[in-house]
C-alpha cells in the first residue's frame, strides 16, 4: 500500500479547490469521489463576491466571466419582487466588466433592492472588480475547478467510495498516518481533508459531534417543463404556505414549505412530488409535465461539527457544517474553507509552518461558520407563515431596508466580503479583513500578484523600504514595488486577508516583521 502526501475526500467544489491549492505550492494530492462524473444536479446558482474574490486571485476570473457571459444569454430578462430589472446591467455596454457591485441576492426571500444600495458606500466600492463572474452555478464551477486542477496535476479518482478510516498509530488523534478504506482497496496518507458532504463518512468516523437544530421546512429545486408558467412570479416570492422563485433560467423553479421531510429522505423526487410543493407554496394549479434532469431535496437542517480537526483529518465544506441553501451560503462557506486551509497544510507538509499554524483553521473558520447558520436560521425563521411574521417582513422590507445603509449592510453581510480574522495584535483597520480589490499604480492589481497562492507585501513607500523584511523567503512572499503616499502599503496573505498595514507609521517595520514571522515562519 503506496502513502501518499494527502488524500481529499469529495470532488465539489471544496475539495477540488483544496486540492488546486495544495497542488499550487507543489504538494501532491489525491481527490477521492464516489460520482463517475461531475454531478449535473441543478444545486447553487450563484457565487457570492468574497468567492469570485478567491478565483479572481488565482487567475480563475475570466472562466467565472465565461460562464455568467453564457447565463445572461440564457437569462434574459429577470424580474424580481417589487423592482424590475435586467441582470445584463451588470455589464457595460461594451459587454466590459462593471465596476458597480453586484446586487442579486436576498435575505429571507425579501429582495435587495439594487435602487437602495449606495454605490459610493467605501465597503462595496472595494469589491467591485469581480461583477462579471458571480453568476457560476456550482455544476460550472465544478467542471472549471476540474480543468485548474488537471492543468495543476491533481489525481482525481472518481468512482471510488469512501467506507471508513484507521489510524496507522493508536488512534486517530495521534500524529500517525491514515488509511483511508473503500471499495476499491485502502489508501494511505500523512493527511486526510474529508469534503465528503453533510453526511460525511469520515465526520461520523471520527466521532466529531455535529450539533444543531432540525428542520422546520422542506425544499425542492429542480429545472421543469411546466404545461402553463405565465403565473409564476419571477424573484423571490412569499407565501403564507412557504417560499419560492421561478427562473431565471426558463423552468428553474426552487420552493420550499414549513411541512416535514418524506419519511425516505433519499428517495428520488418524483414529478408528482414536485408539483405537489409547488401547487402548495405558490396557490396556483400549475402542471409539470416533464423534469430535466434530477430534482433535489433539502432542508434548513443546521449542525456544525464541535471540531475542525481530529489528529492528521480535516473536516471541510458539508462535513463540517451544514444549513439550509438559501443564497448559495453552503457551497462559498465551503470555499472560504478550502482557501483558509490549503496553504496552512501545503506549509505544514513542506516544513516551513510557524508553530501553531494548523490550529488557526478551527480557530478563523468555526466562528465563521456558526456565524453563517446563524444568518440562515434567522431567515428561516422570517419566512414562516404565520400573520406576526408577514408584518415582520413588511415592516423589515418597507421600513428598515429602506433606512440610509442597511440594505447596504445587508448586502455585504450575505457577500462575505466582511468577514474578519483575528490575525495580529494590530487590529487597526484593514487588518483581518479580505483585501478586495487593490489597483496598483502599475496598472496591475493585488489579485494578478497571488496567481501562485503566494503571500503578497504591496510596498507603497517611495524608498522600498519593507523590501528587506522579505529577506530569505522570496519563494514564499511576493514583493511589489508601488509607491504611492496616499495609500498603505499591505501583507497580504494567500487567502487574501490582510495581515499587517502600515497605519501605525511609528511601529509598521516591527508589526511587518511580527506578522511575517506568525504567518510564514
Amino acid at each position: 500500500m503506496n502513502k501518499m502526501d494527502v488524500i481529499v475526500v469529495g470532488a465539489g467544489p471544496t475539495g477540488l479547490f483544496l486540492a488546486s491549492e495544495l497542488a499550487l505550492r507543489g504538494v501532491p494530492v489525491t481527490v477521492l469521489e464516489r460520482l463517475e462524473e461531475p454531478d449535473p444536479t441543478i444545486k447553487s446558482g450563484s457565487i457570492n463576491v468574497a468567492s469570485a474574490e478567491i478565483l479572481d486571485r488565482r487567475g480563475l476570473l475570466p472562466a467565472a466571466e465565461e460562464v455568467q457571459r453564457r447565463r445572461l444569454a440564457e437569462a434574459g430578462t429577470f424580474t424580481g419582487g417589487r423592482s424590475n430589472r435586467t441582470v445584463r446591467e451588470l455589464t457595460d455596454a461594451a459587454g466590459r466588466a462593471s465596476r458597480r457591485f453586484p446586487v442579486l441576492g436576498h435575505f429571507a426571500g425579501i429582495m435587495f433592492r439594487h435602487d437602495l444600495v449606495d454605490q459610493d458606500d467605501p465597503v462595496l466600492a472595494a469589491h467591485t472588480a469581480v461583477a462579471n463572474g458571480i453568476l457560476v452555478p456550482q455544476h460550472d464551477l465544478e467542471l472549471l475547478l476540474g480543468e485548474h486542477c488537471a492543468k495543476l496535476g491533481v489525481e482525481i479518482r472518481r468512482g471510488v467510495e469512501v467506507r471508513g478510516l484507521r489510524s496507522t498509530g493508536s488512534g486517530l488523534d495521534d500524529d500517525a498516518d491514515v488509511v483511508v478504506e473503500t471499495d476499491a482497496g485502502d489508501f494511505a496518507a500523512g493527511w486526510v481533508v474529508a469534503a465528503d458532504g453533510g453526511r460525511s463518512v469520515i465526520r461520523k468516523r471520527l466521532g466529531v459531534d455535529f450539533a444543531g437544530t432540525g428542520p422546520e421546512m422542506v425544499g425542492y429545486q429542480a429545472i421543469a417543463d411546466f404545461e402553463d408558467a405565465s403565473e409564476l412570479r419571477r424573484g423571490w416570492n412569499w407565501t403564507p404556505r412557504g417560499i419560492y422563485t421561478y427562473g431565471p433560467v426558463p423552468g428553474r423553479v426552487l420552493v420550499a414549505r414549513f411541512a416535514p421531510r418524506p419519511e425516505d429522505k433519499d428517495a428520488p423526487v418524483t414529478l408528482e412530488e414536485l408539483q405537489s410543493a409547488v401547487r402548495d407554496v405558490t396557490g396556483i394549479p400549475v402542471t409539470i409535465t416533464r423534469l430535466r434532469g434530477r430534482a433535489t431535496r433539502w432542508s434548513d437542517n443546521a449542525r456544525q461539527a464541535s471540531t475542525y480537526r481530529r489528529g492528521r483529518v480535516f473536516l471541510a465544506g458539508d462535513a463540517a457544517h451544514v444549513h439550509s441553501p438559501f443564497s448559495a451560503q453552503g457551497l462559498n462557506l465551503g470555499l472560504g474553507d478550502a482557501v483558509n486551509l490549503g496553504w496552512k497544510l501545503a506549509a505544514t507538509i513542506q516544513g516551513h509552518a510557524p508553530a501553531g499554524l494548523l490550529d488557526t483553521y478551527h480557530s478563523e473558520r468555526h466562528p465563521i461558520g456558526a456565524w453563517v447558520l446563524d444568518w440562515t436560521r434567522a431567515q428561516v425563521a422570517l419566512m414562516r407563515g404565520d400573520e406576526r411574521t408577514a408584518q415582520l417582513r413588511k415592516v423589515v422590507g418597507d421600513e428598515l431596508f429602506a433606512v440610509p445603509g442597511a440594505t447596504d449592510r445587508m448586502v455585504a453581510l450575505s457577500s462575505g466580503i466582511l468577514q474578519r480574522y483575528d490575525v495580529a495584535d494590530d487590529t487597526t483597520a484593514p487588518v483581518g479583513s479580505i483585501a478586495g480589490d487593490v489597483d496598483l499604480k502599475s496598472g496591475t492589481r493585488l489579485a494578478d500578484h497571488a496567481h501562485d497562492g503566494l503571500f503578497v507585501l504591496v510596498d507603497r513607500s517611495a524608498d522600498g523600504r519593507y523590501a528587506d523584511a522579505v529577506g530569505g523567503r522570496e519563494e514564499r512572499i511576493v514583493h511589489v514595488s508601488d509607491p504611492d503616499a496616499s495609500q498603505p502599503s499591505l501583507f497580504v496573505r494567500p487567502d487574501g486577508i490582510i495581515a499587517w498595514a502600515d497605519a501605525s507609521a511609528d511601529q509598521a517595520r516591527k508589526l511587518l516583521d511580527i506578522a511575517i514571522q506568525r504567518w510564514v515562519g
